[in-house]
């Protein structure tokens, strides 16, 4: 029965390792820009799709990933994003006898579809969409998911002289009941609780108290999560059916009059969906704000952008979903602020502000920005781009001021011929400070001081020494602009600003030729404002002044290099595909039965045919034990 022994330990380690075999997932980048993000996994033998709107994955991507302690872990733990897919987990598991563990188990599982890569410590949402992590990046999504399903959860670090490893400890109301074969349950005691090892990696399907034998006697430390993020800026949508594609539109409005400085940001979720959660982006200087908002019962939101400082801006809304349709994004949209209004007021000689007697901080905030943006263009390339000039209000000041009418005066003076004139001063009136705040004193300004604003803003188009072209939104001074005309006389001007009404979307289309270019301007009704052939052997500047930009923003979009103008419609990016259903594994057991039975026979065969060898030659039948009992296969995993 030696024999035999052996054949049926060598099918079983066969077996065993046939059935570890899954058919590997792969993932296809796409080159064009996505509205949303979507993977697929299969849980409980049954689809599961998650959607992430890409606006999510950039909102955490730009967050600093420095780890200074191990307490900061916790700030990777993102319950709240992950929520919706916690929720479809567990309405799969609430009727099975022990709900939490089958549930820790079930997030386990979901995360063990995630290749295994080096990575370092990554927000839930960039595993997500990235579909690969390491032992930190798994443990930090199954610890959020299992957090925002109502488990008591903990991150166990262990650090050894070669290598460091990270899972997540759960707390159950009982030890684990399903076990692993060939393992026993283990766990760490912290404040007084039990906390049984959780194990994220790939390599096995590894259920709660298993853990890989290396850690045995490694040195672990504990790492509470109670500092986790309390609030996100949306969440992923997450259905164990297709989810359903959304458009997001987004739209600026000029700023109530009653408001400071402000616009108006505005848009429509189709199909309508009421009581939609919207998140407003807000990115500027690398930092990205978030605000929310909720649309009405017709799918449509509003949200009033206050801000308080000039610059460019890319903004763009994003809708969460839900069970029945996926996430998605905006178009993203760059809002150029110009400076705010200056209040002035004025002496006999001069005009002076109140301020902080500090240097220019007085008079800075008030000069506007030079530059908003740029892009490169291509000789004999097309390219194409929308904007609309908004009125942004005025800021409020601290300083309160007062009407003085000057009466009307007569001065008499004695010319040189020594004739006496009398020249006679009209009445005026003027805006003076009514009070002067603490800290603040009347600062004179330079009399060329309004010609140095940044406050004609304009787009242009230059080109280069290769021959190629920048195209730039910029905002200049008077004086640039008359240094421009006087001194450069390559530089093709239009002033469309009298054109341009506030609050109304145009579209520029620019033609780029070795020889010419062509400059179209056309409201939203394709009624032409502007149309210019331009000789570009004489000319390698164009000017194009659009609007006074104190106390205005310009909304620039669909800037598009060739192509259409007509907006795309939503795309989804698969980041996860499918796994394919697991008809192989069926393949395999049916081929493991039918070796296991022509084995079997044949290792009995065989033994029977040495027993009737061994009669006849009157050798001793004989069966041996070892005694040394059965080591099985697989009996632990190397990290």
């Amino acid at each position: 029965m030696g024999a035999l022994n052996r054949t049926c330990t060598i099918l079983w380690v066969v077996s065993f390792s046939l059935l570890l075999i899954l058919p590997a997932d792969s993932s296809i980048p796409s080159q064009s820009a996505a509205t949303t993000y979507e993977a697929h996994y299969t849980l409980l033998n049954q689809p599961l799709v998650v959607s992430t709107p890409p606006s999510l994955y950039e909102y955490y991507n730009n967050l600093s990933h420095v780890i200074k302690n191990d307490a900061e872990y916790a700030k990777f733990i993102t319950p709240q994003i992950v929520q919706p897919i916690a929720d479809t987990i567990r309405n799969l598991t609430q009727g099975l006898p022990y709900p939490e563990e089958q549930f820790a188990n079930e997030v386990l599982d979901f995360v063990h579809q995630i290749p295994y890569k080096i990575t370092g410590a990554k927000y839930p949402v960039e595993t997500l969409i990235g579909n690969e992590g390491d032992c930190g990046a798994v443990s930090l999504l199954a610890a959020s998911i299992m957090k925002a399903g109502g488990l008591d959860v903990i991150l166990i670090k262990y650090t050894a002289s070669d290598f460091a490893h990270m899972n997540v400890g759960v707390n159950l109301p009982q030890e684990p009941v399903y076990k692993t074969l060939f393992f026993s349950s283990t766990s760490v005691e912290f404040n007084n609780k039990t906390y049984w090892t959780a194990e994220a990696t790939p390599l096995a399907n590894w259920k709660v108290g298993d853990q890989p034998a290396r850690m045995a006697e490694t040195v672990y430390q504990v790492i509470p999560i109670e500092d986790c993020e309390q609030s996100s800026p949306g969440q992923v949508s997450c259905s164990l059916s297709t989810l359903l594609p959304i458009k997001v539109s987004i739209d600026f409005s000029s700023a109530p009059k009653e408001t400071n400085r402000s616009l108006l940001i505005w848009g429509t979720i189709e199909p309508n969906i009421p009581n939609c959660n919207v998140t407003i982006y807000v990115k500027s200087e690398g930092n990205i704000q978030y605000n929310k908002t909720i649309t009405d019962e017709n799918g449509n939101y509003a949200f009033l952008w206050n801000f308080t400082k000039d610059g460019t801006y890319y903004i763009s809304a994003t809708c969460s979903g839900n069970q029945t349709y996926a996430g998605a994004d905006s178009e993203k949209v760059a809002v150029l602020i110009g400076p705010p209004q200056l209040l002035q007021f004025q002496s006999e000689t001069y005009n002076y502000v109140v301020g902080i007697p500090v240097s220019d901080i007085a008079i800075r905030p008030y000069m506007g920005v030079k530059d908003f943006l740029a892009a490169p263009i291509e000789v004999n390339s097309s390219f194409s781009y929308s904007f609309n000039v908004l009125s942004t209000g005025q800021s409020t000041s601290e300083v309160k001021t007062m009407t003085l009418t000057l009466p009307a005066t007569e001065h008499t003076i004695r010319s040189r011929n020594r004739i006496i004139q009398t020249i006679q001063v009209p009445a005026k009136t003027i805006v003076v400070p009514e009070n002067i705040p603490p800290g603040l004193q009347p600062l004179a300004l330079p009399n060329d001081f309004n010609d140095t604003i940044n406050n004609q803003f304009c787009f242009i188009l230059k080109k280069t020494a290769t021959g190629q072209y920048n195209f730039t939104a910029q905002g200049l001074a008077n004086r640039d602009i008359t240094a421009l005309k006087q001194g450069n006389l390559s530089t093709v001007f239009f002033n469309a600003t009298d054109a341009i009404n506030i609050g109304e979307w145009y579209t520029v289309f620019t033609e780029i030729s070795k020889d010419s270019l062509t400059i179209k301007v056309q409201d939203k009704e394709g009624t032409s404002q502007l149309s210019e052939p331009i000789n570009t052997l004489d000319n390698d500047q164009v000017v194009l002044i659009m609007a006074n930009n104190v106390d205005s923003a310009v909304a620039l979009k669909n800037f598009q290099v060739g192509g259409t103008t007509e907006k795309a419609d939503p795309t989804t990016q698969i980041v996860r595909f499918p796994t394919p259903p697991p008809k192989s594994l069926l393949f395999f057991g049916v081929a493991v039965v039918i070796i296991a039975a022509v084995m079997i026979v044949t290792g009995a065969a065989i033994h029977v045919k040495k027993s009737k060898a061994n009669r006849k030659s009157g050798g001793a039948a004989g069966f041996h034990h070892s005694g040394g009992g059965f080591e099985p296969p697989f009996s632990h995993f190397p990290l």
